[in-house]
């Protein structure tokens, strides 16, 4: 069974047009949730589908190459 990993908290502008924030967690179908989000929710402004996720999976190779990288123009100082 998979799971929704999202929280929603939906609030009101002042011209009384819905305001949708989502948080999402781990692997989400973004496109998805926005299509679910605009039928429950019909003309919502909806924040926080755009960001990044706050985990980023860094692979070793990358690491070593960075730390190479900054041990050479370190040493060119």
């Amino acid at each position: 069974m998979c799971r929704r990993k999202y929280s929603i908290s939906v609030t009101y502008d002042e011209e009384g047009k819905p305001v949708v924030e989502v948080k999402t967690y781990g692997d989400v179908d973004v496109a998805e949730l926005r299509r679910d989000i605009e039928q429950r929710y019909p003309g919502a402004r909806i924040e926080g589908l755009e960001k990044k996720p706050l985990i980023r999976i860094v692979d070793d190779e990358e690491e070593e190459k960075k730390a190479e990288d900054k041990k050479e123009s370190s040493m060119e100082s």
